[in-house]
């Protein structure tokens, strides 16, 4: 039996031809690291993006938490300024009583000293007849004036004092909450800049300038979510 020689050409090409179309089928690994840094800065720009939204969305919250905290503030600030305008009206008015009442007490007009002391305040009016018991033209060690006894209170400034403690309180947290929208604001500047480094590796061919855009994408990612994880979360409502 002859063999053709056309026929051994036709099966040594055929033979040769094979280890090329596998080597072609097989991705070379240039077009893989292409692959994957795609691939990646996809899953960047995408983690990226949701930080961005959350932060802003956090960022919204807190500065409107703010805005309250401080109309509280102002409000109770206000509350205890008027508390605190009458408590010293309310001072005036208890010095010119006693100093009322103490010239008739001691030129011994009694009358006249129980008419007085019907006009103050109850408070007031028990601190002066303390005060008076203790005889004070006789008795050295009474205090020299009912202002001076710790019976004597002011209930209205009292009142004044835990508004305005309340107010300060309300305002460091109005102070928190601005520091907190602030922080949530700078780690939507670190998650758009991801973002933006991310979105353009697409743009390069350049393997090295590829993976700086990667790495300082990456990095920028990880010190954004790192220092969100330590910040407080506020909800609605």
């Amino acid at each position: 039996m002859t063999v053709s020689p056309t026929g051994d050409r036709d099966r040594g090409a055929g033979a040769k031809s094979a280890p090329q179309q596998e080597s072609q089928a097989q991705p070379s690994w240039a077009e893989e690291w292409d692959r994957r840094s795609t691939t990646l800065a996809v899953l960047l720009m995408a983690l990226a993006t949701l930080g961005s939204a959350w932060s802003a969305y956090q960022s919204s919250l807190w500065n409107g938490i703010q805005i309250f905290n401080l109309n509280d503030a102002a409000t109770i600030s206000r509350k205890a300024g008027e508390k605190m305008t009458i408590a010293g009206q309310q001072r005036n008015l208890d010095a010119v009583l006693f100093a009322q009442c103490a010239r008739d007490f001691f030129d011994g007009k009694l009358q006249q000293v129980q008419f007085v002391l019907a006009r103050m305040r109850p408070e007031f009016r028990k601190t002066v007849e303390a005060w008076l018991s203790m005889q004070p033209a006789k008795n050295p060690n009474a205090p020299s004036t009912p202002f001076a006894m710790p019976q004597y209170r002011q209930q209205l400034a009292e009142e004044a004092n835990e508004l305005e403690k309340k107010s300060g309180e309300i305002y460091s947290q109005a102070r928190s909450a601005n520091r907190t929208s602030d922080m949530y604001t700078l780690l939507g500047v670190l998650y758009t800049s991801a973002l933006f480094l991310s979105g353009l590796i697409s743009g390069f061919d350049q393997k090295p300038v590829r993976r700086i855009l990667l790495v300082l994408s990456l990095a920028l990612l990880i010190l954004a979510i790192a220092v969100m994880a330590g910040q407080p979360i506020a909800h609605v409502g």
